[in-house]
C-alpha cells in the first residue's frame, strides 16, 4: 500500500509538470490569438493560419524556443519549489550543509560533472554505432532549437541555471523523496530516472538524461540536500560548454590518432567519474519518516 501511494504521487507529479508544457502550449495560442485580434484577422481565415504558422515556427526554434523553455522552467521552479519548500518545513530533518559541502564532496561534485560530460560523449557514440537514427533526430532538434545562435548570457541563465535547478525540485525533490519513502535507494533512483529521461522527449537525451539522472539521485541521496544535486546538475550543464570548446579544437585537427585519443579520453572518464561517484559510498543517507 505504501509502495502504491508513492507512486500515485509521483504520477501526479509527472502530471503537474507535464502539465506546465501544456499551459505553456495554450499560452503560445493565446499569443497568436491576441495577435490576430489586434491586427483583425478572423480564426477562421486563411491569415489566421498564416499568422499561426508564422509565430509558431518563431517560437518552436532559437530564440523563441529558448524563451518557451525558460517560461516553463520558471513555472515549474515557482510550482514545485513552493510545494517542497512547505513540504519539507512539515519533517524535524534539516540538513548539514558543512557535512554535505566538504571540499571533497564539492570537488567530487565537480569532478563527476566534468569527466561525466565525456563519459556522456561515449554513450553518444555508442548510440550513433548502434542506432544512427537516433543520432539523426538528435542532430535535428539541435538544428531546430539553433544553439550555436543563442546569447551565451541567456544560454548559461537558462540552460546552467534555471533549468536544472527547476528539474531537481521535481525529479530529485518531489519525485525521488516521495519513492525514497517506501522503495530502497536504487529502486527509487532508477525510477526517478527513467521519468526523468522519459521528460526530455527524444531518444538521445532520455538514454543519457536517465543514467545521469541516477547519479543526481545517489548524490542527493549522499548529501542529505537537494542543493547538492542541484550543484551537480548545475555544473554538469556548464561543463557541456567547455567540452563543446575542447571539441570544435579536436575536430579541427581531426586524424585517425586525434579520434583514437579522443575515445581513449571518454572510457577514462567513465572509470574516473566512478571513483568521483565512490566518494560518496560511506556517506549517511537521508532518513526521513
Amino acid at each position: 500500500m505504501k509502495k502504491f501511494k508513492a507512486l500515485a504521487w509521483v504520477a501526479l507529479y509527472m502530471v503537474a509538470a507535464l502539465g506546465v508544457q501544456v499551459l505553456a502550449m495554450f499560452s503560445l495560442i493565446g499569443v497568436i490569438y491576441m495577435a490576430a485580434v489586434r491586427n483583425g484577422i478572423g480564426i477562421q481565415t486563411e491569415a489566421f493560419q498564416n499568422l499561426y504558422e508564422q509565430m509558431a515556427g518563431s517560437i518552436s526554434k532559437g530564440m523563441g524556443a529558448m524563451v518557451l523553455t525558460a517560461f516553463c522552467d520558471i513555472m515549474m521552479l515557482a510550482g514545485f519549489g513552493l510545494w517542497y519548500y512547505f513540504r519539507e518545513n512539515k519533517y524535524e530533518f534539516r540538513p548539514d550543509y558543512k557535512k554535505a559541502f566538504t571540499r571533497g564532496n564539492v570537488g567530487a561534485i565537480a569532478g563527476i560533472a566534468l569527466f561525466g560530460q565525456f563519459s556522456v560523449e561515449l554513450v553518444l557514440v555508442v548510440i550513433n554505432a548502434l542506432f544512427p537514427w537516433m543520432m539523426d533526430q538528435y542532430s535535428e532538434v539541435n538544428d531546430l532549437l539553433q544553439l550555436d545562435t543563442m546569447s551565451p548570457v541567456l544560454m548559461i541563465l537558462i540552460v546552467c541555471l534555471i533549468g536544472p535547478v527547476a528539474e531537481e525540485m521535481v525529479f530529485r525533490g518531489m519525485i525521488y523523496a516521495k519513492l525514497r519513502r517506501a522503495f530502497s535507494v536504487w529502486p527509487a533512483a532508477i525510477i526517478s530516472a527513467l521519468l526523468f529521461g522519459l521528460f526530455h522527449a527524444n531518444w538521445v537525451q532520455g538514454i543519457y538524461a536517465t543514467l545521469v539522472g541516477i547519479i543526481l539521485a545517489y548524490v542527493y541521496e549522499k548529501t542529505q540536500t537537494i542543493w547538492g544535486s542541484c550543484l551537480l546538475h548545475i555544473l554538469f550543464n556548464s561543463s557541456s560548454y567547455l567540452l563543446d570548446w575542447l571539441m570544435k579544437m579536436v575536430d579541427s585537427q581531426e586524424s585517425a590518432v586525434i579520434g583514437v585519443i579522443r575515445l581513449a579520453v571518454d572510457v577514462a572518464s567513465v572509470f574516473i567519474t566512478i571513483i568521483f561517484v565512490r566518494h560518496f559510498r560511506s556517506k549517511n543517507k537521508r532518513i526521513e519518516e
